[in-house]
């Protein structure tokens, strides 16, 4: 692992002025910038955390022109123009500390800052926040220029120490350690023996809204001030609305269980990586939520109007020009664009591995998109086209390769990775079919989508099928009107009843508790982790038998 994405040849020692809204406005040589009347400029500091979970604490060199001999964060630095914060973050470790970090975590992303130094020299920095876990020996080879003492100590040592003595840390430490641990409240950020699903789920929350909120801050600058006109809140707002707190996360438990059952630790430069492409998951998800709704002309989703009605409600309401639906599914389309690009942005710098997975996880969920719109354009209604399009679009992207990346993430042999892909391929098909089961026969206030509509828009569903082989008099002459014109809503409540009276609910039900039973199974033909496997028969009985 590690840093190896440095595109750009940088040699100017120069850092980028800033206007007061963020707005790049020109550069000034760094080692001048510094004066009794320091504009607004950008910069970065960096917490480095170890395998033990503490973190880097180091003493600015007394020699230093502002803060000499004050303890502070591992390290901080400027971005020179046309320098990524992630390059010259591993840059300026390795510089100052001569250590090699893994990929960056924000811990917080719009941090701002003015302090005032005894001599008078002012710091005045909009300067985001990231984590990093340190890889390879931890022992800093510090610049004496930059560094007088480090020291590596529990973050719960730290947070208390620098609420006790603030005099003794430099002013901006004392601000961000306060709104880290806000924005990561289960953080000692480091490795813990401990097996705790409930902190992955909160640490991914952290980082979705970290990553949300540093979304809004950039997209003034693309999206300029020209006003949002018809929208109630523009997209990235709308995205967070949509993601932060929502949801099941699914994902992020099949992940994580995986990542521990293969030997993972909580804490590791692997679980934060585990971190990452969970998010990027519950993002891909919101993705493909939003272009699903709009495919299939849902009318809700999560207790709420789909996206494309919503967008399309506003048309309404603001008397805009043109058609309403049209621009509803529009919108709808650019706003789950969005949700995919900041996925990626996520999976960008973690390890090739992972990010092979990825790859085939976005692709395979593609393909079963278009074999389910195509299969419901050509009628089919044979089982084995059925249980494809189940496992591509919805099993395998929501159980086996979420699973397949925490395994990568906890850097598993292959036959680890092989049984873990079996147990979520069984575990992923009896997913897939309690999804077809709540998307007939379940409950739209506890679901939060409408029932029926697979049925109205004639999914290719292993339902359809079997129903296809049990069902006979008028109810085979209904279901044969499936996706006609001949078929109304109004016929889709009695084929659902039809289906439940000639037993294919009862069918459905036995499927998936054979799909179970052969997953458990797979977890006892190669050792993993106890605790893992554990939590994976716990998620499995809670994805097979859900009610939402």
């Amino acid at each position: 692992m590690g840093h190896s994405n440095m595109t750009t040849t940088v040699t100017a020692d120069e850092v980028i002025l800033l206007s007061d809204d963020g707005q790049p406005i020109g550069r000034a040589d760094r080692t001048q910038v510094h004066t009794a009347d320091t504009p607004l400029h950008l910069a970065f500091s960096t917490y480095l955390f170890n395998e033990r979970g503490e973190v880097l604490l180091t003493r600015r060199a007394l020699s230093k022109k502002t803060w000499g001999g004050v303890w502070t964060n591992s390290c901080c630095g400027h971005p020179k123009p046309e320098e990524s914060f992630d390059d010259a973050a591993h840059r300026r470790v390795e510089e100052e500390l001569g250590l090699t970090i893994g990929p960056l975590t924000p811990l917080v992303p719009n941090f701002r800052y003015r302090a005032v130094d005894a001599s008078g020299i002012v710091e005045n920095e909009i300067c985001p926040v990231f984590g990093a876990v340190v890889e390879g020996d931890p022992t800093p080879r510090p610049d004496p220029d930059e560094v007088a003492e480090w020291a590596w100590v529990p973050w719960e040592s730290f947070v208390a120490a620098i609420s006790a003595t603030p005099a003794v840390y430099s002013p901006w430490a004392v601000r961000q350690v306060p709104l880290i641990g806000r924005a990561h409240p289960s953080a000692s950020m480091g490795v813990s023996a401990s097996v705790d699903v409930e902190r992955a789920l909160t640490d991914v929350e952290a980082l979705l809204k970290n990553e949300m909120a540093g979304l809004a801050d950039e997209w003034t600058r693309y999206a300029g001030n020209v006003g949002l006109d018809v929208l109630a809140a523009d997209l990235p707002k709308w995205a967070a609305d949509l993601l932060i707190g929502r949801g099941k996360r699914f994902r992020v438990t099949m992940a994580y269980w995986a990542f521990i059952a293969a030997g993972g630790r909580t804490g590791s430069p692997g679980y934060r990586n585990l971190v990452r492409a969970a998010a990027a998951l519950e993002l891909l998800h919101l993705f493909a939520l939003i272009h699903d709704d709009v495919m299939d002309e849902s009318s809700s989703r999560r207790g709420r109007p789909a996206a494309h009605v919503e967008a399309a409600a506003r048309h309404r309401a603001t008397g805009a020009y043109g058609n309403g639906e049209l621009f509803g599914r529009n919108v709808a389309i650019l706003l789950g664009d969005l949700a995919h690009v900041l996925a990626d942005r996520l999976i960008d710098g973690l390890p090739e591995e992972m990010r092979e997975v990825w790859y085939a996880l976005s692709v395979e969920l593609i393909a079963g998109q278009r074999a389910d719109l195509t299969g419901a354009a050509a009628g089919r209604r044979d089982l084995a086209h059925a249980k494809h399009v189940a496992q591509v679009k919805s099993g395998r992207y929501t159980v086996a390769r979420p699973m397949q990346l925490g395994a990568a993430a906890a850097m598993a042999p292959a036959g680890v990775v092989d049984t873990l892909m079996a147990f979520g391929d069984h575990i992923g098909r009896a997913f897939a079919l309690r999804d077809d089961v709540l998307g007939v026969w379940g409950d739209p206030a506890v679901t939060g989508k409408p029932a029926g509509d697979d049925l109205y828009e004639a999914k290719a569903t292993v339902l359809l099928s079997l129903a296809g082989q049990r069902l006979q008099g008028d109810a085979a002459a209904l279901l044969q009107r499936v996706g006609t014109p001949g078929f109304s809503r109004a016929d889709v409540a009695s084929l659902a009843a039809a289906m439940r009276r000639a037993g294919v609910h009862e069918d459905v039900e036995r499927m998936i508790t054979e799909a179970v039973d052969a997953a458990l199974v797979e977890l006892h033909t190669r050792p993993l982790v106890g605790e893992g496997v554990e939590g994976l028969r716990t998620a499995a009985r809670a994805v097979a038998w859900r009610d939402a």
